[in-house]
């Protein structure tokens, strides 16, 4: 009982709940308009502070922002059934369903195991122990896109045990220290999808600013910059270990990869885990020629009648159709739809993306009053010194702060300006946008940069001189490359 009551009576948690119901209900009716913000603008910003602070500083995801939207209607923002028409009826939302259902298929065949042990077993591994661990990364890297951040962290965790022990090295030794920390940093591959992961609601905060500016996301560029980035940065890793940080890698040269059987699933793909693994994979590249086909050819126009959305839908709804000879269905759709729903990022995603288009929109003012008091600072930035600048900033504050909210607040702030160099020709707001979201995930140096650091920083082998002494050249090489990539693509897409 005494248990219950501590957590009914929380402190810090009925402060915040105090707080935000307060900032999204009460703030726009008691604190006067200023400066270019409407009365309705206070009360827009009010409410986008509310839930922020309830999705930064606690785990709730439910009623922080379902209670938004409530209070969206509440302060006259729109009317009740416009309100749920942005929310229920926006085309990302009801991509990043169908994505969920592909992506839960997709798992449960289990087809991303036998990916990485093919990969794992490949010959020119053999003999190659640069290859061979630059193939582990990159194993991790495709698990952690098709399943989640911490099961692929744990699963090559143990993959990366075996190694150790196949090897013969220490698990005091800065080989195996250099090898988890690998893993870690692999696992960026969680957010390289812009249609699915736990960044979407960072995203939603930059589409949302975008769409007030007739500027659309570019999901191809931040497909392309983010998978470039990752996979240079692999390579300078292992590169890294041996010419900088002098690591033995003998011991790997006489591995052999085909006992580091991962999860258990062989190297043999069957018919089920080929059509789910194949139906993802052209989902991708129709995602890629929807970007890259050149304008007034017949397949863009044709692509273009769907849109990425409905893109997803037909792979899905195509997927549903065939049943096996016991007359049961291919794919549960049913069950993949109810399942992989994950309500909380679904109305997190709806309501940051309404705010984030009304904090930008003309007649509420606010958008005016923050260009106001920040283009003397930022109103100068070139494209390429803008992208520096995010960089920089979200490498080193989510070592320390979770890498969510400085995304929420520099998307907020930057975006703006981003948009209005575009549209002057000067840059290009997809690449900004996607340094912050990408660049705040990239933390492991403290507990405290994300909610995942403590997978390493906690590690047994692990040992806190290791992390601040090459976390940090790690952190400062991908900050290069990030930015290299970043403006590249920016420029060329």
């Amino acid at each position: 009982m005494a248990e219950l009551t501590e957590k009914k009576f929380n402190p810090k948690y009925t402060i915040l709940t105090v707080f935000s119901l307060f900032m999204m209900f009460g703030f726009g009716l008691v604190v006067k308009p200023w400066s270019t913000v409407t009365e309705l603008g206070v009360a827009i910003l009010g409410i986008y502070i509310g839930v922020l602070v309830m999705l930064v500083c606690t785990k709730e995801a439910i009623w922080p922002p379902l209670l938004g939207l409530v209070a969206l209607v509440f302060h006259g923002y729109d009317t009740s059934a416009n309100v749920l028409k942005a929310w229920m009826g926006n085309a990302t939302l009801v991509m990043v369903i169908f994505v969920w259902a592909i992506c839960g298929a997709l798992r449960e065949t289990k087809a991303p195991f036998v990916l990485a042990n093919k990969l794992m077993s490949l010959k020119i591994n053999k003999g190659h122990p640069r290859i061979f661990l630059f193939i582990l990364f990159l194993v991790t890297t495709l698990l952690s896109m098709l399943t989640t951040g911490t099961a692929s962290i744990l699963m090559m965790y143990q993959v990366a045990e075996g190694v150790v022990e196949a090897a013969g090295y220490d698990k005091d030794s800065d080989e195996y220290r250099f090898i988890l920390m690998g893993i870690y940093v692999s696992n960026i591959g969680s957010y390289v999808l812009p249609f699915k992961g736990v960044h979407l609601s960072t995203l939603a905060i930059a589409t949302g600013i975008m769409a007030t500016y007739g500027i659309e996301l570019n999901q191809a560029q931040y497909l392309f910059s983010t998978t470039c980035t990752v996979v240079v940065f692999l390579i300078l890793y292992v590169l890294s270990m041996t010419t900088i940080f002098k690591c033995n890698l003998k011991p790997l040269a006489e591995l052999d990869a085909n006992k580091l059987n991962v999860g258990g699933q062989g190297t043999k793909f069957n018919f089920r885990q080929k059509i789910f693994l194949g139906a993802f994979v052209v989902g991708v590249i129709l995602l890629f020629l929807n970007s890259f086909l050149p304008n007034g050819s017949a397949l863009k126009a044709f692509l273009g009648k769907f849109g990425n959305t409905w893109i997803w839908i037909i792979i899905f709804g195509i997927l549903a159709v065939p049943h096996t000879k016991e007359g049961k269905p291919f794919m549960d759709s049913g069950k993949y739809l109810k399942e992989t729903i994950m309500w909380g990022t679904l109305l997190m995603i709806a309501c940051i993306n309404i705010c984030g288009q009304a904090m930008s929109a003309d007649k509420y003012g606010i958008k005016q009053w923050l260009l106001e008091v920040l283009t003397p600072v930022l109103g100068n930035m070139s494209f390429v010194v803008m992208v520096i600048v995010a960089t920089v900033f979200c490498c080193t504050l989510t070592q320390f702060l979770n890498g969510a909210p400085i995304a929420y607040i520099l998307n907020t702030i930057l975006i703006p300006f981003a948009c209005v160099n575009q549209l002057a020709g000067d840059g290009n707001a997809t690449a900004v946008c996607s340094t912050i979201t990408y660049c705040c995930f990239f933390a492991f140096i403290t507990p405290a940069a994300s909610s995942l650091a403590p997978l390493i920083t906690g590690h047994p082998s692990m040992t806190s001189k290791f992390l601040w002494t090459k976390g940090w050249f790690f952190t400062l090489l991908w900050a290069i490359i990030a930015c290299v990539f970043f403006i590249l693509f920016g420029f060329i897409m």
